[in-house]
């Protein structure tokens, strides 16, 4: 029969059981968060490209700005944005506007060659009189036959001006034509606009825009840090946004020997050259397009994902585990070309070494 110091002594036992196993799952577990757990990659054997995206706009491979010949206001506009047109097809009708001051002038030298005219016909009639009596050389005859040639020419022409300002009509000069094959992109005057014509003093206003379509040119530029992978003749993949993101194949024509400061940073105009010929769809001037340029290659590189890659200040190094230790080791690492995703590794690790991708202190 148990006595009641056995009952207590079997109840000191059980408690001290209970609290031991607690305390000890406990601690298990405390000791398990504290723990830490990785997750590893291997690097692998495999192809990667370097590219560069270039964001730039598409031009006609020339843009003709067509210009009158006359100054005067825009009597009427013979092309519509879009229209193809053939050299020498008119573009538009110039009617001239009388300025008083300029009439006035005419006039005055309108009446000046008359006057002219006429001396000019009394001194031919003498010297033909005196040249049939042997009064006077052949020699003097013929310069005042000259001489009346050239008053009458004068005098026609400054009959011809006047009227020309008088009535603003003129059935050559007033029209405006093509000065090339091509297709109307712009047109940036209206019907009643004033003109100016083009003179060695002042350009002269722009009646239409004419563009000739027989290649386009791709305009973008690059920054200064990929310009040593940069070549005249390089291809390059444009993408239009436009046309659902049409793929056309262009070939890096110019490269600027000067950059220019854009945001801070110097970058360097180029132009791509290409043709298009399709008639699904009109290609416009001034488009929006993205250039991709190949810039490297390199087959059979070892490569590592970029998330595994940490770096401080110029030292770039990744984490990989030590087998002996079971341990996160830092290891400082060479890199190579990225394609965003992956980046080559050079330097640093071999394809038999576990790299940490969540690495954390």
């Amino acid at each position: 029969m148990k006595t009641e110091d056995d009952m207590k002594a079997f109840k000191i036992i059980v408690i001290t059981v209970f609290v031991g196993v607690v305390g000890f799952i406990t601690y298990s577990l405390v000791k398990d968060s504290e723990q830490k757990y990785y997750a590893t990659v291997s690097p692998e054997r495999s192809s990667i490209e370097e590219k560069l995206y270039l964001s730039g706009f598409v031009y006609p491979g020339k843009e003709i700005e067509i210009k009158p010949q006359i100054s005067g206001v825009v009597e009427a506009i013979h092309v519509s944005v879009g229209d193809h047109v053939q050299e020498g097809e008119p573009i538009a009708s110039v009617s001239l506007v009388p300025n008083s001051s300029e009439v006035e002038q005419l006039t005055n030298s309108l009446s000046l060659a008359k006057i002219k005219l006429e001396s000019a016909k009394l001194k031919y009639e003498r010297q033909k009189q005196l040249y049939e009596l042997k009064a006077v050389s052949l020699v003097d005859f013929e310069a005042a036959e000259q001489e009346l040639l050239t008053a009458q020419e004068n005098y026609t022409s400054a009959e011809r001006q006047l009227a020309l300002r008088q009535k603003g009509k003129n059935t050559t000069a007033n029209i405006v034509r093509a000065s090339t094959s091509g297709v109307v992109i712009d047109i940036p005057v209206k019907v009643g606009s004033s003109v100016v014509e083009r003179s060695g003093y002042n350009p002269g206003t722009t009646v239409a825009v004419l563009a000739e379509t027989d290649f386009y040119l791709f305009r973008a530029n690059v920054p200064e840090r990929n310009m040593g992978c940069l070549y005249t003749g390089m291809p390059v993949k444009l993408s239009l946004p436009a046309l659902d993101s049409l793929r056309i194949d262009a070939t890096i024509m110019t490269i600027s020997a000067k950059g220019e400061m854009q945001s801070g940073a110097v970058k360097f105009p180029i132009e791509a050259i290409f043709t298009y010929n399709s008639k699904d769809h009109i290609l416009r001037s001034g488009y929006s397009a993205t250039g991709e340029l190949l810039l490297r290659r390199a087959e059979g590189a070892l490569l590592v994902p970029e998330r595994c890659v940490y770096f401080h200040g110029d030292t770039s190094y990744v984490y990989v585990t030590d087998s002996l230790k079971h341990s996160a080791v830092d290891r400082i690492v060479r890199l190579g070309m990225s394609d965003g995703k992956r980046v080559q590794i050079i330097e640093g690790v071999a394809e038999n070494d576990l790299i940490i991708s969540n690495y954390h202190d």
